[in-house]
């Protein structure tokens, strides 16, 4: 009974170490379905690409707890993913970024708003998807899917 309850409990952790990387994937790496330019705003984009790294290094901080959880072939993936460097140079080809998708205030409100909203939740309720539950980072999501 007690071999029973830790496996299903390692198992549970797992899947939570999961549905935090998926939802920071949906959140950031849905981003270069179309290619339209966009507009050039630099100063939105130098704040966007700090932004993305604070976003960023709450992500590594939460999988820094969690990375003994992480499958295997999942940990290479994730850990480049979650790397500062590469983590804004996929921004970079984005929605947001590119101010594409929405009026640019209104992407611009949305992703001030889900950053503070990320860095306030701990890491569990980020593995909880408690993310999916913010209007600003709805919104978000949808500027990056381009829908």
């Amino acid at each position: 009974m007690k071999s029973r309850t830790v496996h299903s409990f390692s198992k549970a952790k797992s899947q939570n170490g999961l549905i935090l990387f998926l939802s920071f994937f949906i959140l950031i790496t849905a981003v270069s379905c179309k290619k339209d330019k966009g507009m050039a705003n630099v100063e939105w984009q130098n704040e966007s690409l700090g932004i993305t790294a604070e976003i960023c290094a709450k992500y590594r901080e939460c999988a820094d707890k969690e990375w003994k959880t992480i499958p295997e072939n999942l940990k290479k993936f994730t850990e480049g993913r979650l790397e500062e460097t590469q983590c804004q140079k996929r921004f970079r080809e984005s929605n947001a970024y590119k101010l594409i998708g929405g009026d640019p205030l209104a992407i611009q409100t949305a992703y001030k708003e889900c950053h503070k909203q990320i860095l306030q939740f701990s890491c569990k309720d980020l593995q909880e998807g408690k993310i999916e539950s913010v209007n600003s980072c709805v919104v978000f999501q949808t500027i990056q899917n381009g829908n």
